[in-house]
Parts: structure tokens; C-alpha cells; sequence
């Protein structure tokens, strides 16, 4: 590997700031998503609509099914998309020679555990929402999902760089 390839990346206090603002909006809309308007009952009403367009001849219990999953699948790719959003963040703050590192990983895991978790909770006192902890622990498989992506493309990347070189 070339020496260049190692040197360290630096950001100016502002582009890091930057890099962060994408992780606070979707911080943001995680947190909107939290309120009453996305309880149940309301994304329910509005897939049905939807359901019953594309599958006149749904039933309750296969549109029930379908609407757990739809927001089983929500839980899991919002808080995933928070990982990869917290990840590049803290690889601006902490940057270093390596296109990937546990540490930032870690991090952006630690930050999405924190965000599920206060989710969860704010949801306990909204009185169309239940807090589950099952929910937190799908937002955490949804994270480590992106991370190992992450992971794998990036050093995919690294290994067909090196075959190159």
C-alpha cells in the first residue's frame, strides 16, 4: 500500500459539523416519527388505502400481517440508515489512514442504541404508542446490518484497490 493511502484525512471544526447535520435531521425525523401522527391506527388507515388499490381482495388478516411487517421492515431500515449516517459522522470526527475501523462502527451502534432506546421511551408516555424493547432490538439488527455492509463493501474496495496497485 502507498504511503499516500495512509495519510491521515482531516476535517476543518466546520465540515465536521457538516458531516453531522444529515445524522441530526434524520435524528429529527426519527424523532417525528415517534409522535401519534405514525401510531398504528394512522399508518394503518393510510396503507390499507393502498393495499386495497393494489390488492382488491385483501382481507383483514393478510392486510394486519402486511401492516406488521411494513412497520417491522420501518423499524429496521430507519434505524439502519441512522447507523450509516452516525458512521460517516464519526468518521469525520475521528479520522484516521483506515477506510473503516471498529471504532466508528461502534460509535455509530452506540449512538443508534441511544436514539432507539429514548424512541422507546418517548413512546411510553404518547398515548397511541407503546414502547417495546423489542423494537429497540430490531432497530439494533437493523444497524448492524448497515455496519457489516459497510464493512464488507469497504473492504471489498480496499482489497480490489490493493489488487490493482
Amino acid at each position: 500500500m502507498s504511503t499516500s493511502a495512509l495519510q491521515r484525512i482531516t476535517f476543518s471544526p466546520a465540515a465536521k459539523l457538516l458531516r453531522w447535520l444529515p445524522t441530526v435531521l434524520w435524528l429529527c425525523v426519527l424523532a417525528w416519527f415517534s409522535t401519534d401522527l405514525f401510531s398504528a391506527h394512522n399508518t394503518g388507515s393510510i396503507l390499507w388505502k393502498v393495499a386495497h388499490a393494489l390488492f382488491s381482495g385483501i382481507t383483514r388478516r393478510q392486510f394486519e400481517i402486511l401492516h406488521f411487517f411494513v412497520r417491522k421492515a420501518a423499524h429496521f431500515g430507519s434505524y439502519g440508515f441512522l447507523g450509516v449516517l452516525a458512521f460517516y459522522a464519526w468518521r469525520a470526527t475521528f479520522p484516521g489512514p483506515q477506510r473503516w475501523t471498529f471504532r466508528w462502527s461502534g460509535l455509530a451502534l452506540a449512538l443508534t442504541l441511544a436514539a432507539a432506546s429514548l424512541d422507546e421511551f418517548h413512546q411510553t408516555f404518547v398515548s397511541s404508542r407503546t414502547g417495546n424493547p423489542r423494537d429497540v432490538a430490531l432497530d439494533m439488527v437493523g444497524a448492524l446490518f448497515f455496519q457489516i455492509l459497510i464493512a464488507t463493501f469497504v473492504s471489498g474496495r480496499r482489497k480490489r484497490r490493493a489488487g490493482l496497485a
